[in-house]
């Protein structure tokens, strides 16, 4: 049997399964009961003064958890401000790569003060409203996150943005243009250098990143036709100056086996080898490896080139 206040567990049920220490106060629950209840595994404590119902929040993933973890804290803080890449999940965007244990947000800097669990620093620019409550907008929480947590998660980020239409080029190159001489301001703008909006997925940013950097020039999704102006395939990368396609292989419209699918895509690739294209397939393991997706593509120009 539950040892929890029922007015407590309703209270939860509307703030996204969390409370507060000061709210389970409020109705007669103690350190010692919110202790017990934590040892029996009712309440989970992931920060000082935040409590969330075990039943009540998705701990499935990362991401569901730390979409939790978000709600929390502006039960804590509610002058806070979404920063980096918990603004980035709020706007809708998808991120990669990046460590989603610690909530990400900004508050005035005389309340800007060290806590447990979150990551807090001093409030920056305007804030808009997004899906989670107030949060830098897109073109800022972008740049953060790429000075935050690296080239490639804010490429993957901003391909996954400007795809959606939650921000422009125009804005992007704004917000960099803020912090150029901040620390770490390199990563922003080679973040906004390498950013495309007809990337279509993860997988294809990196894809991309991985060319660009080893000097292969690229044009994503290219629609190849016959001699007759017929299309054929539209593909994730076309080699400028050769024959040579890159497709991004994430599998997933190949993980249920079903032979129809395959046979499709056989065909596919067939019509574009009768045509004069040598196909470059990617997959996942490639781009964990460094060096091989270039030297995947340059083999294949050399070998196109010799034929």
């Amino acid at each position: 049997m539950t040892s929890l206040e029922p007015l407590l567990t309703n209270l939860a049920a509307g703030q996204h399964g969390m409370f507060t220490t000061v709210q389970a106060h409020r109705v007669g629950m103690d350190k010692s009961s919110l202790a017990r209840a934590v040892l029996e595994k009712e309440l989970r404590h992931p920060m000082r003064s935040l409590y969330a119902v075990t039943h009540l929040v998705d701990e499935s993933s990362p991401l569901a958890w730390h979409e939790h973890l978000a709600h929390g804290t502006r039960l804590l803080y509610p002058d806070l401000v979404f920063a980096s890449l918990t603004a980035v999940l709020a706007h809708g965007v998808s991120v990669w790569g990046c460590d989603l244990s610690k909530p990400q947000l900004f508050r005035p800097i005389s309340r800007c003060t060290g806590v447990r669990g979150v990551r807090v620093g001093p409030m920056r620019g305007e804030s808009v409203e997004s899906a989670w409550g107030p949060a830098a907008a897109p073109a800022d929480a972008l740049v953060q996150l790429a000075m935050d947590h690296g080239v490639e998660q804010g490429v993957v980020s901003a391909d996954s943005a400007l795809r959606a239409g939650k921000v422009t080029l125009d804005e992007l190159g704004a917000a960099v243009a803020l912090v150029e001489n901040w620390p770490d301001a390199h990563k922003a703008r080679s973040m906004e250098a390498l950013a495309c909006a007809l990337r279509e997925s993860v997988g294809e940013s990196r894809c991309g990143i991985a060319l660009e950097l080893a000097g292969i020039p690229v044009t994503p999704q290219v629609e190849i036709q016959n001699a007759f102006g017929n299309f054929v395939a539209r593909v994730d990368f076309l080699v400028e100056g050769a024959k040579v396609v890159v497709e991004f292989d994430g599998k997933v419209k190949f993980q249920d086996g079903d032979p129809e699918v395959l046979w499709a895509e056989k065909k596919r690739e067939d019509r574009l080898r009768r045509l004069g294209y040598t196909v470059v397939r990617i997959i996942w393991a490639d781009l964990e490896t460094p060096g091989v997706v270039a030297a995947k593509v340059r083999a294949a120009v050399r070998a196109a080139a010799a034929a």
